[in-house]
């Protein structure tokens, strides 16, 4: 009897059940609508809201006669479903509304949004899922890439053509699984264990949950490419921020509320608008949707849905953003992408070891490209619809027959400035440079590549500079023995210029443009030999070693005169035999491995950089018995409401006389009264003008953004500057026929830069900025004429906004 009458209760809420489910969706765009609030019956305590994709599910154990949709800034709709089957599935369309929802207006104080807002402020600490001691999590992440079309007959034409050759299908579909486990306070690490892109075969990149929005909403800053936005749940943002109050909605015992915000108008700072949902739970963030008050080249929209794991702690459950390059007045076409990321199999508190984290933050399982469909069909949490997969067929197609993974693997070398032949990778960063000595300098590298040897590379390159007339030419062999720890040998002989007082500090920088180097216009020609070892250590270090024996000729007018050892009286051309040790040190440098190389995403610690040598008298001919060490640390802080601050400091010391070339020279960049600006330098001083063989250094800049002007479109970026100097030459006699000053007293100079003042679409995808400084050069070393101290810069910069 007991076991019936358990069956009966069980049939009765099995069979009692009336389950809805469905998508709403704006009526004009047919793009889903995520939080929208939903009630049945008309009764605000008996309902549920869509989630990030427009959907909703919802079971009741009594008949659902009207479902009522309500969402800010569209109508709010009922529909009755009497005539509506049980376990039914709707698409339900709203229309943007022309007005605002009713508001409440209240005084500064009253407001009942600002009290809402100030306990999420207090309660920031709790809620922020990066504030637990650890956790892991697996993600699945989908994005789309579509063309966006104006309203124009010629962009219905051209969208019938795309449409023709895509067959309907999406331009572009990317999906990745990862799995991320993360310890307090930053110790985080993704693997993508699978990744798949429509035309290719084997994809070296993913797209992840944090590519445009941050891992959640409690940060004080919200970075979206390269504008720091202020984020309204920040302390101070309510003298920052209007809020109001929209809705509020009931969900068991719990209330969310709606509230709206937006920058206080007069207010000059990033600011951001859109939705919060306030579960009085903990008083959390359950939902946000966020997009910048004033949108630059790329308009972004961000969404973001937490979940209560646990019963005790609000996470992440879907992410999404959608991404529009703004079309130029005239195109009729632009891009669009809209990527969703879905957390699950979430565990708290989970049991990690720091020594168990690798190298990178971001990094790819070799398997990830080679994934079967079951491993798809397992993880894809949202199945793919047909347009989906006409996208993955049509692209797959076309990927095939014009080789996009051939193309995919001579991008990869071209970020590396290596253009790929068969076997040859010529190095195009040889292709042509410039500086004052030499002039426009052509030339050509090329070396072997894996397809030939794996691991060992040969190779060499010529240069001929057409100011100074001259060939320059070196060879090289590289094996590379762990390339996890970047441990390689080379051997390098070289015939080229080194440019005097050359520092090592920035050895591991990437070659990129350099305006310091385009001033160099004093140089030695080298012949040298060097046996030299590369590797990481210490997780966050990168070394190199070198023993070099280097023969020196000066190509100005010197002479050394010393009396020091058994050199000869006077040296115009001398031999160096040194050991010399690198060393840079970024401590939670963020790493991610993409594209087939290690890319630096920075770290917000201090970055140490320091360079040895040991000079050897009488080995393989050197002439000279020294030590000279050279050390720098720098970081860059961000002060919410200020802009960023930059920090260099920097010394070096050399314990015995040595020529000119090997001392410290070449920290100033003015070269006529309008030069390029060469940050961490002196603007006021030309290249050679002072002369050390012991100095220190601080150069600070602050960048207050647009934050001090901004005028409609006008809103320069303003930044000031400090510099000083001291420096010490021992046996300044000991250097003839050359013009050169000293610095014990303290070389100083104060800079005002405004760049962005006038701002040019570039490549349709950002903004080139151009900008002017001013810099006055003050104290011992000053001129007596005021003109003579001051320098005018003119800077480039790239900005979406």
């Amino acid at each position: 009897m007991r076991i019936l009458c358990i069956l009966l209760l069980f049939c009765q809420s099995v069979f009692g059940q009336h389950t809805i489910s469905g998508k709403i969706i704006d009526a004009r765009t047919k793009e889903p609508l995520a939080f929208v609030n939903i009630i049945f019956n008309h009764d605000v305590l008996t309902g549920t809201t869509s989630d990030i994709n427009g959907r909703f599910k919802y079971t009741s154990a009594i008949r659902l006669s009207t479902l009522t949709c309500s969402y800010v800034g569209y109508e709010k709709k009922t529909i009755s479903l009497d005539s509506t089957s049980s376990n039914a599935s709707l698409v339900i369309t709203l229309r943007e509304t022309s007005f605002e929802l009713g508001e409440v207006v209240v005084k500064a104080g009253e407001n009942p949004a600002n009290r809402i807002i100030r306990k999420v402020i207090e309660n920031k600490k709790i809620n922020n899922p990066e504030n637990v001691s650890s956790f892991k999590y697996h993600s699945y992440n989908k994005v789309i890439y579509d063309f966006d079309y104006s309203d124009s007959l010629a962009a219905d034409e051209i969208k019938e053509g795309f449409n023709t050759v895509f067959q309907g299908g999406h331009l572009f579909v990317m999906e990745s699984v990862t799995e991320r486990k993360f310890i307090q306070p930053d110790n985080s690490e993704e693997i993508i264990l699978g990744t798949k892109v429509s035309g290719f075969k084997e994809p070296s990149f993913a797209p992840l949950a944090t590519d445009i929005q941050p891992f959640s909403f409690y940060a004080d800053i919200i970075p979206i490419f390269d504008i720091d936005y202020l984020n309204p749940v920040s302390n101070g943002s309510l003298t920052k921020y209007d809020f109001t109050l929209k809705d509020t909605l009931y969900q068991g015992i719990d209330t969310t509320f709606i509230i709206s915000y937006k920058p206080q108008p007069g207010k000059n700072f990033e600011g951001l608008t859109g939705l919060l949902y306030i579960n009085t739970n903990k008083y959390a963030i359950q939902c946000v949707c966020a997009r910048p008050f004033k949108p630059g080249f790329i308009d972004v929209n961000l969404q973001q849905q937490y979940s209560y794991i646990d019963g005790r702690q609000w996470f992440p459950e879907q992410l999404k953003f959608e991404l529009f390059l703004r079309q130029n007045p005239g195109r009729d076409v632009g891009i669009k992408a809209s990527g969703v990321s879905i957390i699950d199999h979430v565990q708290l508190n989970a049991d990690l070891d720091k020594r168990d984290f690798g190298l990178e933050a971001i990094s790819m399982d070799k398997l990830a490209s080679h994934r079967d469909s079951v491993f798809w069909t397992d993880n894809r949490t949202v199945p793919l619809n047909n347009k989906e997969k006409i996208t993955y067929q049509v692209m797959d197609s076309l990927g095939k027959e014009y080789k996009f993974d051939n193309i995919l693997k001579i991008m990869e070398k071209v970020s590396q400035n290596k253009i790929p032949i068969h076997f040859i990778d010529l190095d195009i960063a040889r292709l042509a440079s410039f500086n004052t000595y030499e002039g426009i300098r052509l030339g050509l590298g090329a070396y072997t590549n894996d397809k030939l040897i794996k691991n060992f590379s040969v190779g060499g390159w010529a240069g001929y500079g057409f100011r100074d007339a001259e060939w320059k030419y070196g060879g090289e062999a590289i094996l590379s023995l762990d390339k996890e720890k970047e441990f390689q040998l080379v051997a390098r002989h070289q015939l080229d210029l080194r440019e005097t007082g050359k520092s090592y500090l920035d050895i591991f920088r990437p070659r990129q443009v350099d305006f310091r180097s385009w001033l160099a216009s004093q140089m030695d020609r080298i012949q040298q030999n060097t046996l030299a070892m590369n590797f990481r250590a210490l997780k966050y270090a990168k070394a190199n070693i070198s023993f070099n024996n280097t023969q020196v000729d000066p190509q100005y007018q010197y002479t050394f005169v010393s009396v020091e050892n058994d050199l000869p009286a006077n040296i115009t051309r001398y031999t160096n035999t040194d050991l010399m040790i690198n060393v840079r040190y970024a401590y939670k440098e963020k790493l991610l491995k993409s594209f087939g190389q290690r890319i630096s995403m920075g770290t917000k610690y201090p970055v140490l950089s320091l360079s040895y040598s040991k000079g050897f008298h009488n080995v393989f001919s050197g002439q000279f018995d020294y030590n000279k060490i050279e050390a720098r640390i720098e970081q860059a802080v961000y002060f919410r409401n200020l802009g960023e601050s930059t920090i260099r400091i920097e010394g070096g010391y050399i314990d015995s006389p040595l020529p000119y070339g090997l001392l410290f020279t070449g920290e100033g960049s003015y070269i006529q009264n309008w030069s390029i600006l060469v940050k961490n330098s002196f603007q006021t001083v030309t290249p050679y003008e002072f002369l050390s063989d012991r100095y220190v250094a601080l150069h600070y800049s602050h960048n207050f953004g647009s934050l001090l002007l901004h005028i409609g479109k006008f809103k320069p970026s303003i930044t000031i500057s400090q510099n000083i100097g001291f420096g010490k030459l021992s046996h300044p006699e000991y250097h003839q026929d050359i013009t050169f000053k000293t610095k014990e007293k303290g070389l100083y100079e104060s800079g005002l830069q405004l760049d962005n003042l006038i701002k040019f679409r570039y490549l349709n995808v950002s903004y080139m900025g151009f900008g002017a400084g001013m810099y006055y050069r003050y104290g011992p070393y000053a001129y007596s004429n005021f003109s003579d101290n001051l320098a005018f810069t003119f800077s480039v910069t790239y900005t979406t906004k």
